[in-house]
């Protein structure tokens, strides 16, 4: 029974982690990744690689001049050693690519490719990662993304743009999830 336990919380925990991550990305609260990746961890997905800090400075520079974004993860599996954990998670990325996307920021040609248009790119991926549980808990050691389809599609807000302000997502600390991450981060 404590073995069971032991591997439901180190489950919930990464899945978790992983949450965090997608919260970071869409609310642009790049901040939070320290709550997500040991210091020494190491991150590679398309065209950018290397430390995590510097994911962050890449993803910051592709991901800040969108409009929303919106990460889905699932079909998580994770394998559990020890302290050590191998995860593979499905990942489902919305992004509205504003018109005046800033050119030369696609140095790979699999995304943002339509200047001068808005359009919603919709990116289907898997991350295979290395958790580790160590200092501050079960954080990411080691990230590779692999991308399995892109779909750019013509964009339509359905309405959106006639909804009142206050019920639409922020990127600040009006935003009603700000309170619930930040308590979150508390325990």
């Amino acid at each position: 029974m404590t073995d069971t336990l032991a591997r439901l919380a180190a489950e919930s925990d990464i899945h978790r982690i992983l949450h965090l991550y997608c919260h970071a990305l869409d609310r642009r609260r790049w901040e939070l990744m320290e709550h997500v990746f040991h210091d020494d961890a190491r991150y590679g997905f398309g065209d950018i690689g290397g430390d995590w800090r510097g994911f962050v400075k890449a993803a910051r520079s592709i991901v800040d001049p969108l409009g929303p974004t919106h990460h889905m993860v699932a079909n998580i599996l994770i394998e559990l050693k020890g302290d050590t954990a191998q995860v593979e998670t499905y990942v489902n990325g919305y992004h509205v690519v504003p018109a005046d996307y800033p050119p030369g920021l696609n140095t790979n040609g699999l995304y943002y490719n339509r200047p001068g248009e808005q359009y919603v790119s919709i990116v289907g991926g898997r991350y295979i990662d290395r958790f580790e549980n160590r200092g501050p808990g079960w954080r990411i050691a080691r990230r590779t993304g692999v991308y399995d389809w892109i779909q750019d599609l013509d964009y339509t807000d359905g309405g959106l743009s006639r909804s009142p302000p206050e019920a639409l997502g922020k990127w600040d600390e009006t935003d009603p999830s700000w309170g619930v991450v930040s308590r979150l981060l508390e325990r």
